[in-house]
């Protein structure tokens, strides 16, 4: 997964697709929303959702795309089962790098800190209200951008790079189809149909993101240059339209050290372009990653 580019309130920020990974696929486990089941003691208790609507309007998306039909393998072993993955259940630390640019697009700043923070997902779970038999999960989460640089007191732009959170599959280990987040867009929505054992099923993955200046000092160094301190969070909300029996959506987040990508390959990674529901580990190591799981087994 890439980087991808945002605009940011006082400075752009780039959020380059390497870590953004979601996949689609199915399975016939798992309780669906009216069905009952038994304790040890043999007590019935009734599964059950509430109705309910997203919070964000999806069909107000900067982007929409489709992607093609998949067809899915019955599957004999989930992937989640069999890759050894790192789960976490709280907040979860990696890196971002911020930028000041020259008139000639040259770094005249010195990084005091790379370390963000992705916080623990809110995950929120409801029937559909337009689409019967099928649930909608909306799962909130922020990342915060503690940014602390020596840079001259002006300067031509600024921005931050960092990577987009993900979702994969757990039975498929495929990346859910997304558009990479740039400084162009800030939301998305992808839909499309899914075939397993002879049977289609409608899916769809959103994705709405808002900016908040946290808080933001500058303080005066030698020689022309001042300290930026700056804390910027990002607000995301991801909803996933998928069949009421699915139970499968792993959340994963980019935790390796690539601070030291080059400033062109960033830059040229500025693009809102769709990403197909591919195999994650094609371009991923899967030890680079922690998980979450949002409707997947722990």
């Amino acid at each position: 997964m890439k980087k991808s580019l945002a605009s940011i309130l006082i400075v752009s920020v780039i959020s380059l697709s390497l870590t953004s990974c979601d996949v689609f696929g199915g399975t016939g486990g798992g309780k669906k929303p009216t069905e009952t089941t038994e304790t040890s003691e043999s007590a019935e208790i009734s599964y059950s959702l509430p109705y309910g609507k997203p919070s964000h309007d999806l069909n107000s998306v900067d982007v929409k795309e489709t992607f093609e039909d998949l067809y899915i393998d019955p599957i004999d072993k989930p992937w989640g089962a069999s890759q050894n993955l790192k789960m976490v259940s709280g907040d979860v630390d990696n890196y971002f790098v911020y930028f000041s640019l020259d008139r000639n697009d040259n770094q005249v700043n010195e990084n005091l800190n790379y370390i963000s923070t992705v916080t623990k997902p809110s995950v929120r779970a409801y029937a559909s209200e337009d689409e019967p038999g099928y649930i909608i999960y909306e799962v909130s989460y922020d990342q915060v951008f503690p940014i602390h640089s020596r840079e001259p007191a002006v300067v031509n732009t600024s921005f931050f790079s960092y990577h987009n959170v993900g979702f994969v599959d757990y039975y498929t280990g495929r990346k859910f189809p997304a558009v990479n987040l740039s400084t162009q867009i800030d939301s998305f929505g992808v839909t499309g149909n899914v075939f397993y054992k002879g049977e289609k099923y409608h899916m769809g993955y959103y994705e709405f993101r808002t900016q908040e200046e946290v808080s933001g000092s500058r303080e005066n160094a030698d020689g022309g240059y001042v300290f930026l301190r700056q804390v910027i969070k990002l607000h995301s909300t991801s909803y996933f339209i998928v069949p009421e029996f699915y139970r499968g959506i792993l959340m994963c987040v980019y935790i390796a050290n690539d601070t030291d990508t080059p400033l062109s390959v960033i830059m040229d990674d500025n693009t809102p372009y769709f990403v197909p529901p591919t195999p994650f580990g094609d371009e991923e190591n899967p030890d680079d990653y922690v998980f979450f799981g949002i409707s997947a087994p722990q």
